[in-house]
């Protein structure tokens, strides 16, 4: 029988694939919408912007509440705010209605805020969730398990998005059409709402204080400089993911269709599951011997799932398979988080350089698209290492991270604008910013004490 840990857990991966699922649809609306309403590349980055603004708002207003005084958010605790984010981006799934009837981008903008801002608070409640559902010492693993199904969804979603979008519903002639999958997503939504409701249980004590009314939580430089490498790693992530179409629909790389360059973003996210899952396995108490058997073969059965699914003819996934080869080797000698990050750096940033330089061919390609695996478990190792040693600030430390996603609003539309400026291969340039602060958090990290407040 399931204990009360194991079940949250469960449960909770239900949540992670929920919001990963969703917020890789807006890699292919993104395209969508930039040929509908004529938008240029920096416009059509606007669905990013909207959606990851929402995060800092979001969270901005969840710490500013506390230092007021106002307690809502802390009575509502870890439960409150899962159901109440599950409500908020309900409501933003069903304002596509408008959106596509009217044909408004503007109205496409609100509901996607609306979403964006429902997730800040599943974000702050279910990551650290996850941390205390079991062992502290296996929190990471824990977390990079969960990232594994948020990951397994985001390979999901631009594969069976393409079939719904494209060939199912012709949204591009058809614009009308776009509100029927965001009204399935609502009710999915509200499936959750239910199941989270009836399954979640938490014995977490929230209490109002002095303490968790001011932001002490930046007095822990873990924390303080970590928000700042959460802001780079989003940005880069979901500005590689953004603009990935277009550089791949581009005649100065591989010139492909929108079908096809849509379904290789399956690549792109579900190298970040197969990463996931193979960190989960490293980080994992399992014995070394085991790991180099399990490892390879998690990765070929996930590749080759992402080969089948896509269903793409004539493809050649060589260099991919190199570059997960490599992946493995990076995992089993990494000896912690800070070592990790710093190896995983290094190659998204040689990867990001080649692809922007070396654009005509499908090398270069493959290695924009394998930027993905290495993504893998940034999130969580940052995330760990992060609140590590912040004990019942954790929960306002998550909520100061979650607010840095503010990064896959920002770099997004910077990267737009160059592009739009020289072209889109030499726009691939901006996402090798974060990964250089990240580089840099990994070697000077310090759980050094400020005094910042007071």
């Amino acid at each position: 029988m399931l204990n009360r840990n194991n079940l949250n857990f469960l449960v909770l991966l239900g949540l992670f694939f929920g919001w990963g699922f969703v917020t890789c649809l807006n890699d292919l609306l993104t395209p969508i919408l930039k040929q509908l309403f004529a938008l240029s590349q920096f416009q059509a980055n606007f669905v990013s912007f909207a959606f990851f603004t929402a995060y800092f708002i979001g969270s901005l207003f969840y710490v500013l509440s506390s230092m007021v005084g106002i307690t809502f958010f802390v009575r509502l605790g870890y439960k409150g705010l899962v159901l109440l984010g599950l409500v908020l981006s309900g409501i933003g799934c069903l304002i596509f209605i408008p959106a596509a009837m009217l044909k408004s981008y503007p109205i496409f903008l609100v509901g996607l805020f609306s979403i964006g801002f429902g997730f800040t608070f599943l974000q702050i409640s279910a990551n650290p969730l996850v941390l205390i559902s079991g062992n502290h010492a296996t929190g990471a693993s824990r977390l990079n398990l969960a990232g594994g199904f948020n990951s397994l969804a985001t390979t999901l979603a631009p594969i069976i998005g393409v079939v719904v979008f494209y060939n199912f519903l012709d949204v591009n002639n058809n614009h009308a059409n776009l509100k029927y999958p965001y009204i399935l997503l609502a009710l999915f939504f509200l499936g959750l709402l239910v199941l989270m409701y009836k399954f979640l249980h938490t014995s977490e004590q929230h209490t109002f204080s002095q303490e968790s009314g001011k932001p002490f939580a930046l007095n822990h430089a873990n924390l303080l400089f970590g928000a700042f490498a959460i802001f780079f790693y989003v940005g880069s992530e979901v500005s590689v993911g953004t603009n990935l179409v277009a550089y791949l629909k581009s005649s100065s790389t591989v010139g492909l269709t929108d079908n096809i360059a849509g379904k290789l973003l399956a690549f792109y996210w579900g190298g970040a599951m197969i990463g996931r899952f193979l960190g989960g396995i490293s980080l994992s108490s399992t014995r070394f011997s085991k790991k180099i058997i399990f490892m390879p073969i998690v990765a070929c059965l996930l590749t080759c799932l992402i080969v089948f699914l896509t269903n793409i003819e004539g493809i050649n996934i060589v260099y991919y398979v190199g570059f997960q080869v490599l992946a493995l080797v990076l995992f089993l000698f990494s000896k912690n988080s800070r070592i990790n990050l710093l190896l995983f750096s290094i190659v998204n940033i040689v990867s990001l350089v080649l692809g922007a330089t070396l654009h005509n061919g499908w090398f270069a390609a493959w290695a924009i698209l394998s930027v993905g695996i290495f993504n893998s478990v940034m999130w969580p190792n940052i995330f760990d290492l992060a609140i590590d040693g912040l004990g019942k600030l954790k929960e306002q430390a998550s909520s100061f991270l979650v607010m840095m996603i503010l990064g896959g609003a920002i770099l997004p539309v910077i990267q737009g604008r160059i592009a739009d400026i020289f072209n889109i291969e030499i726009s691939f340039l901006v996402p090798v910013v974060g990964y250089v602060y990240i580089l840099g958090y990994s070697v000077f990290y310090s759980k050094k004490k400020f005094n910042l407040i007071k």
